[in-house]
């Protein structure tokens, strides 16, 4: 009952939903960009965990769909997903490194450095079930998603609650363009 009220859905839970399937499908913007802005935005906490788990369930399922697709046509999603923004074969020549040592330890550390999430669910089928990929993908997605749902949280309402909430935005916006502009530095478009 308490699980299902947490995922009570409107336009920003489908929203949230949709940009963490998204992300581990073919988007290239991470969903802590969204999950950050509702951490300052947001002063109910639960609200901020409603959207949180309703991303990661997003992701889940994009990640699934990933997973299952890669299965039977490894060759067509590799194609797609070398067309993400970023995405590059030596992110993928890791993710089979990563996942030739430890399946559930690659899953759950590539994300954290870079690695898009889809590059794991398109190799997983070779390494773990369905079963066990949507298992490992929970503490995965998860564990980047708490640490900078929180940090914004903590950011917004505790060290900086006197600034306006215009200010907060700005800076949430340069944030995240200096982010991008390292990232895309750093692994290209």
């Amino acid at each position: 009952m308490i699980l299902l009220k947490l995922l009570e859905v409107n336009r920003v839970g489908f929203f949230a939903f949709l940009w963490g399937f998204a992300e581990a499908t073919v988007f290239f913007i991470i969903p802590d960009v969204l999950l950050t802005y509702i951490a300052i935005t947001q002063k109910n906490k639960v609200v901020v965990i409603r959207l949180l788990l309703l991303t990661l369930l997003g992701a889940l399922a994009g990640g699934t769909v990933v997973y299952m697709t890669a299965q039977n046509h490894p060759d067509y999603v590799e194609e797609i997903l070398m067309r993400v923004p970023s995405v590059q074969t030596y992110m993928l020549e890791h993710v089979i490194n990563a996942m030739n040592s430890h399946p559930f330890i690659g899953l759950i550390s590539g994300p954290l450095f870079g690695v898009p999430y889809k590059l794991f669910a398109y190799a997983a089928p070779h390494y773990m079930t369905i079963w066990m990929f949507i298992i490992c993908s929970i503490p995965a997605r998860l564990f980047r998603f708490i640490i900078v749902t929180t940090l914004a949280y903590y950011l917004s309402h505790h060290i900086f609650k006197q600034l306006k909430h215009a200010t907060k935005i700005i800076i949430w916006l340069i944030v995240w363009i200096i982010v991008y502009i390292i990232y895309f530095g750093i692994h290209g478009l």
